[in-house]
């Protein structure tokens, strides 16, 4: 590979109004099937990431695979209770790029080798105030919290809706699939009124917690909204070494 070491200036911390998440209307943000072997590729990258960051005691929010005119972007989300601070950031991404380096040898699985062959940059996060929301668990956490959630297809009959504001008054596990954490329904209040949307997780293309303001409480929420941030906690990115995949 043909790297350089971090350097200060690759690191960037943003303010807490500010987002590093490229904007989930434009051609940039859409996660591109990554490469040769798909899903099986994706579901290995996502591997071999989560078990380093669990290995350190983080946990692995969102690994988003992302293509545009500047080129491709590993960007991976991470979260731990104590917080995520730019230090942390620098330092797993180090640990991602080896923990990634090793993956792209191993013989086991060549469609992840061959996704990794590729030229890329590898980008970590911490998950700013506009936290992205995956996992079941995720939206539980945040219950009473404002979030935007922006659908695969349309999940209302008789609408083209695939964009949902409003406040998350709860979530349901899959009957069928109640251990996993990527499966259930999300309850949304809109906005607007007194309408609950039940949306599938599995219909879900985009979710992130809306930061608000503290003021009057609005149906179902806490007094403190749940996702508020660490005091001081803007998003914290370091991008890694990079770009790899180059030889």
């Amino acid at each position: 590979h043909s790297r350089r070491p971090p350097r200060a200036e690759d690191a960037e911390l943003s303010g807490a109004g500010d987002a590093v998440v490229a904007d989930a209307d434009t051609d940039e943000a859409h996660g591109e099937t990554p490469g040769e072997g798909g899903e099986a590729a994706a579901n290995l990258l996502e591997a071999a990431v989560e078990g380093a960051a669990r290995a350190m005691g983080y946990e692995m929010v969102l690994l988003e695979w992302l293509g545009g005119r500047g080129g491709r972007v590993a960007r991976i989300y991470l979260d731990h209770p104590n917080g995520v601070s730019l230090d942390d950031c620098t330092r797993m991404s180090r640990i991602f790029s080896n923990a990634l380096d090793a993956a792209e040898a191993d013989p086991e699985t060549p469609v992840l080798a061959a996704l990794l062959a590729q030229p890329y940059t590898l980008e970590v996060s911490s998950p700013g105030v506009d936290r992205p929301l995956v996992r079941l668990s995720h939206f539980a956490r945040v219950v009473g919290g404002r979030a935007v959630i922006r659908t695969r297809v349309a999940v209302i009959p008789g609408s083209d809706q695939k964009t949902f504001h409003g406040h998350i008054v709860g979530t349901e596990v899959d009957p069928s699939h109640p251990t996993d954490d990527r499966r259930g329904t999300v309850r949304l209040r809109a906005l607007d009124g007194d309408t609950v949307h039940a949306i599938a997780l599995t219909d879900i293309r985009r979710a992130n917690l809306v930061y608000e303001l503290p003021g009057p409480a609005h149906p179902g929420a806490s007094n403190k909204h749940p996702g508020a941030p660490h005091s001081g906690a803007g998003q914290k990115t370091a991008p890694a070494t990079g770009p790899k995949g180059e030889h």
